[in-house]
């Protein structure tokens, strides 16, 4: 019989690791038993490292700000695997947006060939106790001396149906006042998508498995094995952690290594990076950070850093792990699309394949498209040496990202002048319209002693390459407007808003492929009715146009005829088709 077994070891990350009680790291949690032949053989068994995670390491120097890049600086045809999500009940829209960004920069940077499954909690942790927590699964087998992490395991290493659910469960302390932003302005909060990208770093196999035992003292998570990070790791005389000893007995050679002054990631031959150790090997002081600052793996963290780009390095260590596309001497060349993969979907192209070794026979394409379950689901076919997908019918039918695009993959296998076959995938994100996430006035502040209150709304969008916002008032004369290019959220702040009459708030967003509105109504604030909030072009049923004096200049059911209005100021009623009506001044 083959048998999975599955052990709980709590660690602390600096943000991590430390030890807890005993009854909370050394727990069997699973045992599935499967028929064999006619023994019992123990096949593998998983245990779970608990990193605890802290963003405020460092209390001191300025704020490092790192906002996420474009898309046209991250996206590349070569990345675009899938790191499925699962979020838990009471999960905010704000924390679920950041956790799919956080989420897609890593699909955008990392070689995944199959998929990634996390699962994200919301929990009650303390305010004085960590930022998260990051509950990995290890496997290992029998007589092997490598322990790794399970989404590493189920991409590479085997061709079985998942046993668990998820590869790790990343816990998310509710009471860390956090904030969630994705621009380079400084904020005295902690950044919710910075924490979340060093958490799937974690997941993905980045840190130590050794640690402080209250009971043995310093050991390895897991006897007798290592992880692929342990096995990268060196000290000033080149002496590797993998050749200390692994017994589940604290060592003087370990203890004396892990608390050297200087200890390396070494990744190449000739390349290598130092790592943040203390003298005293407990808390967070482990063998699981970078010692230099600014890169998103760094020990020091400070309240408010914002890193929301995936380095190089943090890269170039997970590479060596083994997330690494396979070399291949075949190339797909797309017809109007650029290394980027970036694409329309109201488009059509054409695709070829070139190789270095000489022709290629044996075409076997296949064009799939990311379904809304996070499966892909394949489209065509093809055996030619050329080959052409068509414009994507209804975009409803696949998930959209926080680019609003809608992820592909063209792959080829063939075979090439050396007579292997060869296999190669071209990713392409198809871009569609722009769309609201989620909008809601956060505050309405009274001004004491005025007849005047301030607004703050907060928006979240995707796909957007600008966002367009008018803010008018039934009484007043003059429209506040402003362009803005910040990318997925912005909080947006007005002053000396009338209390006596209605203010509104229009949102428009615009890429290449198309636009999307978004009004919010405040009613007047000296007796205020239910704040409406309705997207001014999903369920529109008419819209009316009058001049000052209300003689109807236009009625039409597209919001979009109102852009072809000469300059002036009109009123504007917008019947929805749920019967919601809004009226507002408007100048065009």
């Amino acid at each position: 019989m083959k048998q999975t077994a599955s052990v709980v070891i709590v660690i602390e990350f600096p943000y991590l690791l430390i030890f807890k009680a005993m009854k909370k790291y050394l727990l069997i949690l699973v045992c599935l038993l499967t028929l064999q032949g006619t023994g019992l053989t123990m096949a593998q068994q998983d245990t779970i490292l608990v990193f605890e995670g802290y963003m405020n390491t460092t209390p001191w120097g300025s704020q490092i700000m790192k906002p996420c890049l474009p898309r046209t600086e991250r996206l590349s045809s070569d990345f675009g695997g899938v790191i499925k999500v699962v979020c838990g009940a009471g999960m905010s829209s704000e924390m679920e947006f950041s956790i799919k960004a956080a989420t897609q920069f890593w699909e955008e940077k990392l070689y995944i060939p199959k998929n990634i499954v996390l699962k994200f909690e919301k929990k009650e942790l303390g305010a004085e106790a960590a930022d998260f927590q990051a509950q990995v699964r290890y496997t290992s087998f029998p007589d092997a001396k490598t322990t790794y992490p399970n989404s590493y395991y189920q991409n590479f290493l085997t061709d079985d149906e998942r046993v668990y659910d998820e590869d790790a469960i990343i816990l998310i302390n509710e009471d860390t006042d956090w904030e969630y932003s994705f621009n380079g302005k400084a904020v005295d909060k902690k950044n919710f998508t910075t924490a979340m990208l060093r958490a799937i770093a974690i997941s993905l196999g980045f840190g130590s498995s050794v640690v402080n035992d209250v009971s043995h003292g310093i050991i390895f998570s897991i006897e007798g094995c290592f992880s692929p990070f342990d096995n990268l790791i060196v000290d000033s005389n080149n002496v590797r952690l993998n050749e200390m000893p692994n017994n589940g007995v604290a060592s003087q050679e370990l203890s004396s290594f892990v608390s050297e002054e200087r200890v390396y990631c070494k990744t190449s031959a000739n390349e290598s990076f130092r790592l943040y150790t203390s003298r005293r090997f407990q808390g967070y002081n482990y063998l699981n950070y970078l010692y230099f600052d600014g890169d998103l793996m760094s020990y020091n963290t400070r309240t408010g850093d914002k890193i929301q780009q995936i380095d190089e390095i943090v890269l170039g260590v997970l590479r060596r792990i083994g997330w690494e596309e396979p070399e291949s001497n075949l190339r797909i060349i797309a017809e109007d699309i650029d290394d980027t993969g970036i694409a329309s979907s109201s488009q059509s192209y054409n695709f070829h394949a070139e190789t270095t070794l000489g022709s290629i026979a044996n075409y076997s394409w296949k064009y799939e498209l990311l379904d809304n379950e996070m499966e892909f689901v394949t489209i065509k076919t093809g055996d030619s040496s050329d080959f052409s997908i068509d414009e994507i019918d209804d975009v409803t039918k696949y998930n959209k990202n926080i680019n609003a695009d809608i992820k592909g993959k063209i792959s080829l296998t063939a075979t090439t002048g050396d007579g292997k076959k060869t296999f190669k995938v071209f990713y392409v994100y198809f871009a569609t319209e722009p769309t609201f996430v989620s909008v809601k006035v956060d505050a309405i502040t009274p001004n004491p002693g005025t007849n005047f209150y301030s607004l703050d709304v907060v928006a979240f969008y995707t796909g957007a390459d600008y966002l367009y916002v008018e803010q008018s008032e039934e009484f007043g004369i003059f429209v506040n407007s402003h362009s803005y290019d910040e990318l997925y959220s912005i909080k947006l702040h007005f002053e000396y808003i009338h209390k006596d009459g209605k203010a509104w708030v229009d949102l428009e967003l615009k890429n290449k492929i198309g636009k999307a509105h978004y009004t919010v109504e405040i009613p007047s604030q000296m007796n205020p009715d239910p704040i409406i909030e309705v997207p001014a072009e999903s369920s529109i049923s008419q819209v009316e146009v009058r001049d000052i004096e209300g003689r109807l200049l236009l009625q039409t059911e597209n919001y979009e005829d109102v852009n072809h209005l000469s300059r002036g100021v009109y009123i504007m009623t917008i019947t929805y088709s749920d019967g919601k009506v809004v009226t507002k001044k408007i100048c065009p």
